[in-house]
């Protein structure tokens, strides 16, 4: 994505001589349409290829005349007086969309349309491009925009909010986000809420003066009834309420007010509506039609559903990957599950973690069940005996395998994902993660809760109440197709809204957030105001 450069002006005054004349004619020769193209030629567009491509079909469509200019001029300054409301419902920056000073008609009728034709695709594709940095999983996957016809709709009188009404996900989370940024906005023009003073912790039962300014921070996002809004005493509803809030931003929800719920706490009214802007942005970026039958993985959240026509039929916890190895966000399929699999060790990992820890104890491979793929898995040499692993340079020179049993890092089940950088979704000998709040902690893979379940679900009818007695019984690795291919998404949502309205924070576990806000909030042409009188 390139940035416009500050060139208004200069554009406005290179093409005097061009277009000082076109304002008087209806445009509709050939001499008036290549003018206009020279134009379009030389406009300071964000988009250059694409948005002067859709200018040229869009004029050429209406013989050269223009649209948002002379007669049409009442119609073009509505649109984008309307535009400006509209992008900041839709969490969109207004000032991405500003009109400046022109020298001509012509000049000003390619520059409104150029703004509308980058609103449109922003509303349906997004405004940013969906990198992995950013927590989007690349652009082959978002939906379709007509630009020329989308323009011709607006010049033939479609109202604009019906077109962007059409262009906008209709995802019931995109949605409800929508209508949580207003609240949230509300909240900051009200003066946001109030901040709580660091201290000690406070447990439930004791008394603090700061826990009146506790108890109207929880009034503010609901979770404490208006009616108790005094007291010193962390008694029992106001314990609840925390114990809500801290529910609803992935924290142990204890009702005590140790360091991370404060801080949780405190963060601004101003910081969440970014928030939501920013998760509103990835909405945008989904394919429109992800399928009735898919598994959704929450990053951030660690959670996984499986949703079966239109519907959640199952949810689990997992793991995803520790700040070093973050799972990436990506469209993937599943197709098949592996019973009982085998381990084979990335090179990155041996290189980094299971060379150092053979250099401390060479007998290391052998308490850790790791054989070295070049010799019989029971000899002495695949156990690593008699090397001189601190001989050994920064590579490692060996292929690793872990062979299937209890200690296996795959644990029981293996779900294969196809194009997906070695990221799969898998069992886990330890299982007592699953009770941590925080749960960045794989090597990228995801980790499931309840494997066996899943598996059964996927597997069918067949398989109901049996899957787990047949790991049981049956050590060998066998692979199974599904009967048919289902849709995965993992997806990083930092901020959500359930069924009942309520919305759901997470931290930026991998910066994702921090790097798009300032992206997204920057406008790609210098922000001033709409200034329409033209020399």
């Amino acid at each position: 994505m390139s940035f416009v450069r500050p060139l208004y002006m200069s554009f406005a005054i290179g093409l005097a001589s061009l277009s000082g004349d076109l304002s008087a004619h209806a445009q509709s020769s050939p001499d008036g349409q290549k003018r206009l193209e020279a134009i379009i030629a030389t406009a300071p567009l964000v988009d250059p290829t694409s948005e002067s491509r859709a200018l040229r079909e869009f004029y050429r469509s209406r013989n050269g005349q223009l649209a948002w200019s002379g007669p049409q001029e009442a119609l073009g300054d509505s649109l984008l007086q309307e535009m400006q409301a509209i992008a900041l419902a839709e969490g969109l920056d207004p000032g991405a969309y500003a009109l400046h000073p022109t020298g001509s008609d012509a000049e000003h009728d390619v520059m409104v349309g150029a703004i509308l034709l980058r609103f449109g695709r922003d509303l349906a594709v997004g405004a940013v491009q969906p990198l992995r940095a950013y927590g989007g999983s690349g652009t082959e996957f978002r939906a379709e925009f007509d630009g020329p016809r989308f323009l011709k709709s607006l010049a033939d009188g479609t109202p604009l909010a019906e077109q962007a009404n059409a262009l906008t996900p209709h995802f019931a989370g995109y949605l409800r986000l929508k209508e949580v940024l207003a609240q949230t906005r509300a909240q900051v023009r009200a003066g946001g809420w109030p901040a709580i003073a660091d201290g000690p912790k406070i447990q439930p039962g004791e008394s603090d003066d700061r826990v009146v300014a506790l108890r109207r921070r929880l009034i503010a996002t609901g979770e404490l009834a208006a009616t108790l809004a005094e007291g010193r005493e962390m008694d029992a509803p106001v314990v609840e309420a925390v114990k809500r809030f801290q529910a609803r931003h992935g924290l142990d929800p204890d009702g005590t007010i140790g360091a991370k719920t404060l801080a949780t706490l405190n963060i601004p009214a101003e910081a969440r509506a970014r928030q939501i802007a920013v998760n509103m942005e990835r909405w945008r970026w989904m394919t429109r039609n992800p399928g009735r039958n898919h598994i959704a993985v929450n990053i951030p959240a660690y959670q996984l559903d499986v949703v079966e026509d239109g519907a959640i039929v199952m949810s689990m916890r997992v793991v995803t990957g520790d700040v070093k190895h973050p799972t990436p966000s990506m469209n993937t399929t599943l197709n098949s599950l592996v019973l009982n699999p085998a381990w084979s060790v990335p090179s990155s990992i041996a290189n980094k973690e299971i060379l150092p820890k053979l250099r401390r104890d060479p007998h290391y491979l052998s308490t850790s069940n790791l054989k070295i793929t070049a010799y019989p898995e029971d000899s002495p040499e695949a156990a690593g005996d008699g090397i001189d692993w601190n001989g050994i340079g920064k590579k490692f020179p060996y292929r690793l395998r872990q062979p299937p049993g209890p200690d296996n890092a795959l644990g029981q089940l293996k779900f294969n994902l196809k194009d997906s950088d070695d990221i799969y979704m898998h069992d886990t000998p330890n299982r007592k993660v699953f009770g941590r709040s925080y749960r960045a902690l794989s090597h990228g893979c995801v980790r499931l809760e309840r494997p066996v379940d899943l598996g059964e679900l996927l597997l069918g009818e067949r398989w109901s109440n049996r899957l787990g007695d047949d790991l049981s019984r049956n050590r060998a690795t066998r692979t199974y197709m599904l009967e048919r291919t289902i849709p995965v998404y993992l997806l990083y949502w930092t901020a959500w809204s359930d069924d009942e309205g309520r919305i759901h924070f997470r931290d930026d576990i991998y910066g994702h957030d921090h790097r798009l806000a300032p992206v997204l909030e920057r406008a790609r042409v210098p922000a001033q105001r709409m200034a329409l009188n033209r020399p």
